[in-house]
């Protein structure tokens, strides 16, 4: 790629990346590309195991960072002496071919979106910062849910308010944002490969019994009790497909005890499985999400709709979005409404599935997602940056 001295360089601090598998370095690994081929020059700094700064196949241009005062390999703070030599070459102009133009920052509740937020000031280019949360951690621990929401209300406040532009990835993220911090975000999405969920038009449907499909971390928070109990109300009223518990987390023992306690049979559970064996257990299927987590967007009930399954779930995440989408099935009940979600599931599993089309979810597809970016990279002046609102 062609790059001039007007070519964006967009600096994306961040603390997780290249090792782990979140959702947000997910979001990261997919977008970035996409933005090196629309001409936009990238660079990641997060913490990470790495000693050398490299350049992935893609172009993306990364640089790591050592990880200091990690908290179960998720917050973790950056060297002091790293992070002071790289603010001093970048503010020396010495940051790589280019000088950045913007500084991206995702999830205000790490200490790195706040560092890149100041950083981003001290460089005088705006900050665009990503909001994936959809409201404060949950979490059955007290110890951690007292402290991360303290955080959220002093540093993760600061954050949303010091960006230049914030950009909230659902509804319901952009009304936490509202709640904890004043600040008015823009509306963004998350993506997904649309053509590679898609059924394919001369695939034939399976005449079997649709299967209940749970996808995430076997943990309170996510509801895999309630999906069990779904699953298990079905059964006594004469459904026979499988159960499938997709995922794996500290409670899989205890899922498949409950299981037995239900009499549920048909359990498959096999712990974390690659997306296209994902994308075949979803086809014709029902999607059932219980979760009571703090979900910002929820990629699978996306993926869910695009690969032809129905969707009963709470409502969270992306889920009033998709509820809009004409021809989408899916029923969208109140969050902790047990009652519902179960009778929603036993109403999915009696209809015929609609055949997904790339016209009801494009809008959801990484392509259109990049192209978003750019526009709110564009939307961005230099005007902006280097102010900061009131903490």
């Amino acid at each position: 790629m062609h790059m001039s001295s007007s070519t964006p360089h967009l600096l994306v601090v961040t603390t997780n990346y290249a090792e782990s598998g979140g959702g947000v370095e997910m979001h990261l690994q997919s977008l970035l590309p996409r933005l090196v081929r629309r001409g936009v020059a990238v660079t990641v700094v997060y913490l990470g195991a790495r000693r050398e700064s490299y350049v992935e196949d893609s172009g993306v241009r990364v640089i790591p960072l050592r990880r200091r005062f990690d908290f179960r390999n998720i917050i973790a703070l950056p060297d002091p002496r790293q992070w002071s030599a790289l603010v001093r070459q970048l503010q020396g102009g010495r940051g790589g071919d280019l000088p950045v133009t913007h500084l991206a920052t995702h999830t205000r509740f790490f200490p790195l979106s706040y560092l890149g937020i100041r950083l981003a000031n001290r460089l005088g280019v705006p900050s665009i910062h990503t909001e994936h949360g959809g409201g404060f951690v949950v979490t059955t621990s007290p110890l951690v849910r007292f402290g991360s929401m303290a955080f959220d209300k002093t540093v993760g406040r600061a954050v949303l308010r010091k960006a230049t532009v914030v950009a909230s990835v659902s509804k319901v993220s952009r009304e936490f944002v509202s709640e904890l911090s004043g600040v008015t975000s823009l509306p963004f999405t998350n993506g997904i490969d649309v053509s590679a969920w898609l059924p394919a038009l001369d695939e034939t449907p399976s005449t079997d019994a649709p299967r209940l499909v749970f996808i995430g971390r076997i943990v309170a928070e996510k509801g895999w009790r309630v999906f069990l109990d779904a699953a298990a109300s079905c059964q006594r009223n004469g459904w026979l497909g499988e159960t499938w518990l997709i995922g794996a987390g500290m409670d899989l023992a205890a899922a498949h005890e409950y299981a037995r306690r239900l009499g549920l049979t048909g359990l498959v559970a096999p712990g974390h499985i690659p997306s296209d064996e994902v994308r075949d257990a979803l086809r014709g299927a029902v999607y059932v999400n219980p979760s009571m987590a703090s979900e910002g967007f929820q990629l699978t009930i996306v993926e869910a709709l695009t690969a032809g399954a129905g969707v009963a779930t709470y409502d969270v995440g992306v889920a009033p979005e998709m509820a809009l989408v004409p021809g989408a099935q899916i029923v969208v009940v109140d969050r902790g409404d047990s009652a519902a979600l179960i009778a929603a599931t036993a109403r999915l599993l009696a209809q015929p599935r609609p055949i997904p089309t790339w016209e009801q979810y494009g809008a959801w597809d990484w392509d259109s997602v990049a192209d978003s970016y750019i526009r709110i990279m564009k939307g961005v002046s230099r005007a902006g940056a280097g102010s900061e609102s009131p903490a």
